[in-house]
């Protein structure tokens, strides 16, 4: 992929470029792609994650979700997608969490500090619209 280094980050045209741009690097984990009336959501672990727009992909595809460590907030338990505190580690500006969603492991950014602490349980919001697709088979972005 050729482009600027913001081009490549916002919009990776395949899962080498979205895994290998960006620090942390992107989370990115293997669900099936569902498609109920022009809505799209990804299921994985259990829980259906939230998709934005996509033209592309079909009703039961297997795909990589990718979402960047940034682009989740943490919200009240009971809100939003449970996991579990697993680590957090104070980086100087940020906070980096890892959390667990069933089996699949994720990387957060906070902006500042956090009283969160491990083994605690919180919920999860993800930006729709800052969802990545890929195709599991290929790799390719699905737009």
């Amino acid at each position: 992929q050729v482009g600027s280094p913001m081009e490549l980050y916002l919009h990776p045209t395949n899962l080498f470029v979205a895994q290998f741009i960006g620090s942390p690097a992107m989370n990115v984990f293997e669900g099936t792609l569902r498609i109920e009336n022009g809505r799209h959501r990804v299921e994985a672990d259990g829980q259906q994650w939230p998709v934005g727009s996509v033209a592309g992909g079909t009703d039961g595809q297997a795909v990589h979700y990718g979402i960047r460590p940034g682009d989740i907030t943490m919200v009240d338990p009971g809100q939003g997608i449970p996991a579990t505190v697993v680590v957090v580690e104070p980086t100087g500006a940020e906070t980096e969490l890892i959390l667990q969603v069933g089996e699949t492991a994720l990387t957060l950014v906070l902006h500042g500090r956090t009283d969160v602490k491990p083994d605690q349980v919180v919920g999860l919001a993800i930006a729709a619209d800052k969802v990545h697709l890929f195709d599991k088979a290929g790799g390719q972005r699905i737009d």
